[in-house]
């Protein structure tokens, strides 16, 4: 009589192990989700803004630690995203040594009387906001492209619509509203609950099982 021979207990190693792994990161990345939307939606508020920020970057890193069970255009976007964080920093620091050092070439040294020119106090300050928007605007593709490949149609027009918005919200901030600071902070409500809402919609999709796909079995064992 013809016989089934038993499973290899290799295959079997690694099918658990495969499985336990893709389920902890998909649990990461429902954490960490869900984590940054409570933190967008937060993060407009004053002082209580500081502590949604401590939950974005919690969240943050518990989706890096889970990219991998998404398939590759997921985990690419969120490494391109790091990449732009990266330089989002070094932008922002290159700036300001090259406003430090103009600064110091602009100081005119005389005998007994150093001073600066009238001019620079507006100089330094709008060359300062310049900065900080132009480092929003690079961020800010960050936190698209992050969840990008997560979204249906309907999450990546929010996500694009808290992109523009948020842009917009912080050059009034930054130029119109500047001495109102707590008028300035209502216009955060918008692109926070953009972004929020569509950080929402792929942690609903995880959770509803549209993604990830199904797993591959490991190399060398047959799909039953």
């Amino acid at each position: 009589m013809l016989t089934t021979p038993d499973p290899n207990p290799c295959y079997q190693f690694a099918e658990g192990h495969f499985e336990s792994a893709r389920a902890t990161a998909i649990d990461r990345t429902k954490t960490g989700l869900m984590l940054i939307a409570i933190g967008f939606f937060i993060g407009w508020i004053p002082l209580v803004g500081a502590v949604g920020g401590i939950l974005e970057l919690v969240g943050a890193i518990m989706l890096i630690l889970g990219r991998h069970a998404f398939g590759r255009e997921h985990a690419r976007n969120v490494m391109w995203s790091i990449i732009i964080f990266i330089i989002t920093i070094v932008v922002a620091i290159v700036a300001v040594f090259a406003i430090v050092f103009s600064a110091i070439a602009s100081y005119h040294l005389n005998s007994t009387n150093p001073s600066l020119p009238s001019s620079f106090g507006p100089y330094f300050i709008g060359t300062f906001l310049d900065v900080i928007l132009i480092g929003i605007a690079i961020f800010g593709i960050a936190q698209v492209l992050f969840t990008y490949a997560l979204q249906k149609r309907n999450g990546r027009i929010l996500l694009w619509c808290g992109y523009v918005s948020i842009i917009v919200a912080s050059s009034l901030n930054f130029f119109v509203l500047i001495k109102i600071p707590y008028l300035g902070s209502l216009l955060l409500v918008v692109p926070g609950t953009l972004y929020g809402y569509a950080y929402y919609l792929a942690r609903d999709r995880i959770v509803r099982g549209e993604i990830p796909a199904p797993p591959a079995p490991p190399q060398g064992q047959l799909p039953q």
